[in-house]
């Protein structure tokens, strides 16, 4: 066994330690699900990553048959080249044409292997999808049990989202001590009437305005003082 087979048998028997290529079951839950801020937000987004995990399958499975077609016309390609070695040998065809007829059949068997091992790179990440689906699936059915999926449209369930999500973002900046940026206050303000949190928008906001018309009455005295 050369050095590198023994190092490449060493590499493989770590390998088969190595993590699944998919996100964790923490990441699923809590960074994917657990952003989304009401359970009627979460119940669409498992429908939202259902809806996309069904598309991926049936791409990959598409992919590996394929694939399987690829192997095996490449196998009538090597039937055929076998074919022609044969009547090679009978008509004592020149060593140029030998050698071709090599070099074609070792090109057609790394053709093989390499789709080959691209099947099983398929199928592996058809596995990983197919986790990652019945997640979300698992996920849907049990937050049914909590609250019943509501039509995307549904105007309550919405609105809980949209006072959420936006609430959530103001007073995470206001926490640390961030500006909001006015994009953040253009959609405060666009919220349902009846929005505690644009009310509290603009209130601040009102409040700053008058704020800012005091300074400036400070201002123009102080330059009025000093013209004098």
């Amino acid at each position: 066994m050369s050095s590198n087979d023994s190092l490449f048998e060493k590499i493989n028997k770590v390998l088969e330690k190595a993590p699944e290529e998919r996100h964790s079951y923490y990441q699923l839950k809590y960074f994917v699900l657990g952003k989304e801020p009401t359970t009627q937000a979460q119940l669409w987004q498992c429908l939202t990553e259902l809806r996309s995990k069904k598309e991926t399958i049936n791409t990959i499975k598409l992919q590996i048959e394929d694939t399987k077609d690829e192997i095996e016309l490449l196998k009538i390609e090597q039937d055929k080249f076998n074919a022609n070695d044969t009547i090679y040998h009978n008509a004592k065809l020149n060593e140029l044409a030998r050698r071709e007829q090599e070099i074609k059949t070792r090109r057609v068997k790394r053709k093989e292997e390499s789709l080959l091992s691209n099947i099983n790179k398929l199928e592996r990440k058809l596995q990983f999808e197919i986790q990652e689906a019945q997640f979300f699936l698992q996920a849907f059915e049990g937050l049914e049990k909590v609250e019943k999926l509501k039509d995307y449209d549904d105007f309550d369930a919405q609105k809980e989202l949209w006072e959420a999500k936006v609430g959530e973002e103001i007073n995470l900046r206001i926490l640390t001590r961030q500006p909001l940026p006015p994009d953040l206050l253009k959609t405060a303000l666009s919220l349902h009437n009846d929005s505690p949190i644009k009310d509290q928008i603009t209130r601040w906001l009102e409040s700053r305005k008058e704020q800012i018309q005091i300074e400036c009455e400070k201002e123009n005295n102080v330059r009025q003082i000093d013209h004098k």
